[in-house]
């Protein structure tokens, strides 16, 4: 039985055709997000000046607390000081927000050339680069990004870093040089640098693999919430690659995935069972999983899921028994916030998730 429960485990990992990550062009599996998802807010005060006035040419006022923050900004802009902290509610609609009107450029530049910002930098070169301001500024965009990241912003550290891994620069990828600049904004606490530092570890990418290293950049990842860092760390885990084979922690983990809404979990968390020292000890769970992938997948996770379900009820229940599967009740995990902070504007931008790397849920 043990023979061909394992079996059961490697055909559930081919599921989607998803198996080992491997690299950093990796395809997605049935059920499986974008791999290129970014996890890193991106939200300060230059892009949130902009975004105000985005939203006024659409017909949105500012809120009265908005409104007076823009001043502030913009007396600081006058007097030279840094720019103030933007109000909450500011910032949960400016992540990702890119600079795209002239009177939040003239703001982002003046903090860029007069106080040397590196954020004010990094968000004016952005723009530039991606065209905003139009195609002649693209090579003076990336010179902005360029001074930013030599005055160690995390954002520009890690946007210059993508960009001569991926050949955009001197149209040919360029790893070893880019892999520095990854590791220092992973360093300085950038989520998405961190995912990539341990893939470019795990493909070997710029020289030789470093299973050990990479999985250290998944677990710092992973810690903050990044999915795919979770997949990595959890199938790292289950092959003893890197670090040592830990069946209980890589459920843990596969556990808070599918609890976090992505239906890959389930997936995951069987194979971790299925290959545990003592699967048929937890055949209620495993079929739990199995049926909850079969629910909540799309199509394709069903029509693979299913015959594997068949198969694992064969062998571990009695063909007359139709239990309601659910898994066992856990403990608790404690909550583990994580924070950045940007070493110029002051503005703090924190993720909250379960800490399931301690000895919890069990």
């Amino acid at each position: 039985m043990r023979g061909l429960l394992l079996g059961m485990a490697a055909g559930l990992l081919a599921i989607g055709g998803f198996a080992t990550f491997g690299g950093i062009a990796a395809e997605p599996a049935s059920g499986v997000p974008d791999p290129s998802k970014a996890y890193q807010v991106r939200a300060n005060c230059h892009n949130g000046y902009d975004l105000l006035f985005e939203e006024f040419a659409r017909g949105t006022r500012p809120s009265q607390q908005e409104a007076q923050w823009a001043a502030a900004y913009e007396e600081a802009r006058g007097v030279r000081q840094a720019c103030p902290a933007p109000p909450q509610s500011l910032l949960d609609r400016t992540n990702g927000h890119v600079v795209s009107t002239e009177q939040g450029m003239s703001g982002v530049a003046s903090f860029a050339a007069d106080q040397k910002d590196p954020v004010a930098m990094f968000e004016a070169g952005l723009a530039f680069f991606n065209g905003k301001f139009g195609q002649e500024a693209v090579q003076e965009g990336y010179d902005l990004i360029s001074k930013a990241a030599d005055l160690g912003d995390p954002e520009a550290l890690y946007t210059k870093g993508v960009l001569i891994a991926r050949g955009q620069i001197d149209d040919k990828a360029d790893y070893p040089k880019a892999l520095p600049l990854i590791e220092a904004a992973a360093r300085a606490g950038h989520v998405d640098a961190m995912f990539m530092a341990g893939a470019i570890a795990m493909g070997g990418h710029a020289g030789r693999k470093d299973p050990k290293a990479a999985f250290e950049w998944f677990r710092q990842a992973a810690e903050r919430g990044h999915f795919y860092a979770t997949f990595m760390a959890w199938d790292m885990l289950t092959r003893g690659e890197g670090t040592r084979k830990d069946f209980d922690l890589a459920y843990r983990l596969a556990r808070r995935v599918a609890q976090d809404g992505q239906v890959y979990g389930a997936v995951m968390a069987t194979s971790a069972l299925l290959q545990g020292p003592e699967p048929a000890k937890h055949e209620d769970e495993i079929l739990y999983w199995m049926d909850y992938a079969i629910k909540h997948g799309d199509k394709a996770l069903r029509e693979q899921m299913a015959p594997l379900r068949q198969q694992a009820h064969a062998i571990l229940t009695r063909p007359s028994a139709a239990p309601n599967y659910q898994p066992r009740a856990f403990r608790a995990c404690p909550m583990k916030t994580v924070c950045l902070v940007n070493h110029y504007t002051g503005v703090q931008n924190c993720t909250t998730n379960k800490d399931y790397w301690s000895d919890c849920d069990g």
